[in-house]
């Protein structure tokens, strides 16, 4: 990949990522150190880093994306081929466009903690997968290890409620108890995910809240099987929504609600999700 870059008169430096939340620290010190780009490698998780080190930095710097994860759903919606050499190559095409992340306010360890998201982040039944989905399952079966461990939380069943506020694309503001709230930017996922059409867009300053107002297992089910076939056909208690902000809460003597962004689980509840006022600059087609 470095070669591809360098046969086009780029010059560049790689850096390996040392442990999780590395990419950072090392996102923020090239910004400081003069790069105009910095080109995550990986999968979304790592993309993700990449923004939040940039978001750090005082200087105005490009993201970029080579895919090398498991998930690799910002690379669909940006339209990367999965090799990655070749991912290069396109890059080199792609222009520096306006991005305004996605913003999570959670608590963790203890204390308020702030991520910015790019593809998608969740509080309840999404984030719970993340938390359940073991590592070495990613490694072994890619993005179908949540499929998998999907199967298994429908069969145990009972999922948690929580109380959730959002604001809706008029400004007005309702309420109710959901299992399930995602803000969802991408426009193109991939893989079973590849019919899933909810109007969003990487380039809009809204996201789709994504909202479950219920904790009935065949609900889950029969919306994912009305995305994947393509037939999004109408289920009860489920709503697609354009929204720039909600806000979700436990319920007493509920269990612990979690949160996460762009794959990577975060924290738990209270938790905030809105769109960022100051953009990034994201290589795009």
């Amino acid at each position: 990949m470095a070669a591809v870059f360098r046969a086009a008169g780029v010059q560049v430096e790689a850096a390996a990522t040392t442990h999780a939340g590395s990419a950072i620290q090392q996102a923020q010190e090239a910004a400081g150190a003069g790069f105009d780009t910095v080109v995550a490698c990986g999968g979304d998780g790592t993309a993700n880093e990449a923004l939040n080190g940039l978001m750090r930095a005082s200087a105005e710097v490009a993201l970029g994306l080579v895919p090398l994860g498991s998930g690799n759903l910002l690379a669909a919606d940006l339209r990367l081929p999965s090799d990655p050499v070749a991912a290069a190559e396109k890059l080199l095409t792609y222009a520096p466009r306006d991005f305004r992340p996605g913003l999570v306010c959670s608590q963790r360890d203890g204390g308020p903690d702030k991520r910015y998201f790019i593809v998608a982040a969740g509080v309840g039944s999404d984030a719970e997968l993340m938390y359940r989905t073991a590592v070495e399952s990613k490694e072994r079966w890619g993005r179908n290890a949540y499929f998998l461990e999907m199967a298994r939380m429908s069969l145990r069943g009972g999922l948690s409620m929580f109380q959730v506020e959002w604001e809706d694309e008029h400004g007005n503001r309702k309420q109710n108890k959901a299992s399930l709230a995602m803000a969802v930017r991408a426009a193109k996922l991939p893989g079973l995910l590849r019919f899933v059409n909810l109007g969003s867009g990487l380039t809009r300053d809204s996201f789709c809240l994504l909202l479950f107002r219920t904790d009935k297992v065949r609900r889950f089910l029969s919306y994912f099987a009305s995305v994947a076939t393509g037939m999004n056909w109408k289920v009860p208690e489920v709503d697609v929504i354009h929204s720039r902000w909600f806000r979700c809460t436990g319920l007493p003597g509920g269990s612990a609600i979690h949160s996460q962004a762009d794959g990577e689980l975060l924290g738990t509840v209270p938790a905030e999700l809105s769109i960022e006022s100051r953009a990034v600059k994201l290589l795009m087609p």
